[in-house]
């Protein structure tokens, strides 16, 4: 129970972020394209909560297979994966629906929202890759050699994109929580892997 209270309390504070560090876009729009725009920011900040989570399933440490089994952890990594797919997609379109499609944000200047894309396609690329693997006939071992290290590079990514391209995020306390909860997963990631190699 506390460790879903810990969770639930994490969504809430995420979705709570695009209503108290409000982005001067949001200033600008009224309507549709204000909920449509506040409505992507929310499905912005869910899924960097979920690729967190992904992390942390996928290291399946002890303590939370002891906690849940390993059948639900690989369960909820799967299912965990579609949601993850589904927020980045609904982020990019009601991110940029309201600026329009062919208003894309290319060039040097706009590096955050460039990265935002290398994200959002590597994301798309895991979730049909590890749902159509066998259709696709890629070979176990090879796609999980790749997937692993995109899930790291991906968090990596969406740390990156969310302190650059979003101006909630030059708010210092708000940098501070999720460069703490950045550092804390590697940690995380670093002790698991240790006391693995160790129980070999």
């Amino acid at each position: 129970m506390l460790v879903l209270l810990v969770f639930v309390l994490f969504l809430v504070g995420a979705l709570a972020v695009p209503f108290y560090f409000e982005t001067q876009t949001l200033w600008y729009k009224v309507g549709i394209d204000k909920t449509m725009l506040r409505g992507g920011q929310m499905a912005g900040m869910l899924a960097i909560v979920f690729l967190f989570l992904q992390i942390t399933l996928s290291l399946r440490s002890k303590f939370l297979e002891t906690l849940f089994g390993v059948a639900n952890l690989l369960r909820w990594h799967r299912i965990n994966g579609v949601v993850i797919g589904f927020l980045a997609i609904s982020h990019v379109l009601m991110v940029l629906g309201p600026e329009g499609f062919s208003n894309l944000p290319i060039g040097k200047k706009y590096w955050p929202e460039m990265v935002g894309m290398l994200l959002f396609l590597i994301i798309l690329s895991m979730v049909v890759s590890s749902h159509f693997r066998q259709k696709l006939n890629l070979d176990y071992k090879k796609w999980r050699a790749i997937h692993k290290p995109l899930g790291y590079l991906v968090v990596a990514l969406v740390t990156i994109h969310a302190l650059y391209v979003s101006e909630s995020f030059e708010n210092e306390s708000l940098q501070l929580f999720l460069l703490v909860v950045f550092g804390s997963l590697i940690v995380q990631v670093v002790v698991v892997k240790r006391l693995f190699h160790a129980s070999k």
